[in-house]
């Protein structure tokens, strides 16, 4: 016996799924199968790629990755409940999104000096609502990933590997990559074909710069889907970049090498239990359904307490009265635990809020006026009504800006942002889907002459 689920990967072009058993540990692909989607018709594609699969099996949605927004926050504890009662209030401010029109959860913490650092994951809950509409009622997903959560959870069981290695995933429309180290992901990144660079290997090197300008290496890429060749070209910074093993852990990928992430996803549900973007993790549906089985236990022996009362009513008496005497008992043993997770709840929010003035005290609070005191900044951004400038904050010699923008891409971006006066480069680190149709939201970093 096992658990049987679906994962379902919503493309460009097609719609994939599989269907998966999973039993002590392992995943077995039973069958894969996909959907072309034809003149924009998303759902159509969605609802006759999952009628062929059993209708109790849970669904996994696997989403691009460039729809979704990054962050690495610093907090100064490492449990994993307190981790995620803090996000919203460590993310307020870091997103260009009110923090209540979002959807967080973290995939990782890695220990540092003062508690963790923690790879937050947020999405626009209207985004991720229009995905499950395109899935027909009552047979919605229960969990939802990005697609370069699928890579890492290939990644981790890739054996032998040292430093800090990586999977690229090369599709019609995107660019996914993955880099790990110790088990961790390092970096996670997702990028559209229309984000305008010319190439993979720009793509490819654009995203890693960040990682070798801090002096690390990259030990391996392993290339894998559609795109992928068997003699692909060497990448500056990147020790080797080679095809991704057929068979990872107990996961083939030798008939159908277009369905990595979507073999990925059926294992991801195991190396990342507690991952959820729509925030109901496995461990906690676990949880519900032994409530459930709990709440009907409790009627049960609610019926057959009532015929015993009626038949042996001094019996029943008296069992009522003992199991009176238990609850109390029971109650009164778990109200210090109680006290105690309110104790630590009130300790949460005060550590949070002496680190946030540490922060401050330190660095200072963001400066949003400094991009108007940079020469010619105010004439770039008049000269291009399609880019507003949402919010700018200085650090470290240079000027990162975040904003909403159309109909320009990444490198044109780099390109403007790079006339500011004193500018030594510009750097695009992120750019993600808009709420509206045809926009975009970016985050862009300008290093200054020192």
């Amino acid at each position: 016996m096992g658990s049987k689920g679906i994962v379902i990967e919503i493309g460009i072009y097609e719609v994939r799924g599989a269907l998966f058993s999973s039993f002590f540990g392992r995943t077995r692909i039973e069958r894969m199968e996909s959907v072309s989607i034809k003149e924009g018709e998303t759902a159509a594609a969605v609802e006759k790629l999952i009628a062929d699969f059993p209708s109790d099996a849970t669904i996994t949605l696997i989403l691009p990755g460039h729809i979704f927004m990054i962050r690495t926050v610093p907090l100064p504890f490492i449990d994993r409940k307190r981790i995620r009662k803090s996000l919203p209030y460590e993310m307020d401010g870091l997103l260009p999104f009110p923090i209540e029109e979002l959807l967080i959860d973290s995939l990782s913490s890695t220990p540092s000096e003062i508690g963790s650092r923690v790879m937050a994951i947020a999405i626009p809950t209207k985004l991720l609502q229009h995905y499950l509409s395109l899935f027909p009622e009552g047979r919605k997903p229960s969990i939802a990933i990005p697609d370069f959560v699928s890579l890492l959870s290939l990644g981790i069981n890739i054996k032998g590997e040292e430093g800090i290695y990586g999977i690229v995933e090369l599709e019609a429309g995107k660019t996914s990559m993955v880099l790990i180290q110790d088990g961790r992901p390092v970096l996670a990144r997702s990028i559209a074909s229309t984000d305008g660079f010319t190439s993979v290997h720009e793509t490819i090197r654009t995203t890693i710069k960040g990682i070798l300008d801090e002096g690390q290496k990259i030990t391996r890429l392993y290339i894998a889907g559609p795109g992928a060749t068997n003699d692909f070209p060497p990448i500056e910074g990147v020790g080797q970049t080679v095809p991704l093993p057929p068979i990872i852990k107990d996961i083939s990928l030798k008939e159908k090498p277009s369905f990595v992430t979507v073999a990925g996803g059926a294992r991801a549900a195991m190396e990342f239990p507690w991952f959820n973007m729509l925030g109901l993790s496995s461990e906690a549906e676990r949880f519900e359904k032994g409530l459930k089985s709990l709440s009907i236990g409790a009627a049960i022996l609610l019926i057959m307490g009532t015929g015993d009362l009626y038949l042996h009513s001094r019996t029943g008496y008296q069992r009522h009265s003992s199991l009176k005497a238990e609850s109390r008992k029971v109650f009164l043993s778990v109200m210090p635990d109680v006290k105690k997770v309110v104790k630590e709840d009130a300790q949460m929010k005060d550590a949070l809020n002496k680190e946030r003035g540490t922060l401050e005290a330190l660095t200072g609070k963001p400066a949003p006026s400094y991009l108007a005191s940079i020469n010619g900044i105010e004439k770039i951004v008049s000269d291009h009504p399609e880019i507003r400038v949402r919010e700018a904050s200085f650090e470290s010699f240079g000027v990162t800006i975040e904003g909403d923008g159309s109909s320009i891409d990444a490198e044109g971006l780099k390109k403007i942002f790079s006339g500011i006066e004193g500018a030594r480069e510009a750097r695009v680190e992120e750019v993600t889907q808009g709420v509206e149709p045809n926009t975009y939201r970016f985050r862009i970093r300008v290093d200054l002459k020192s």
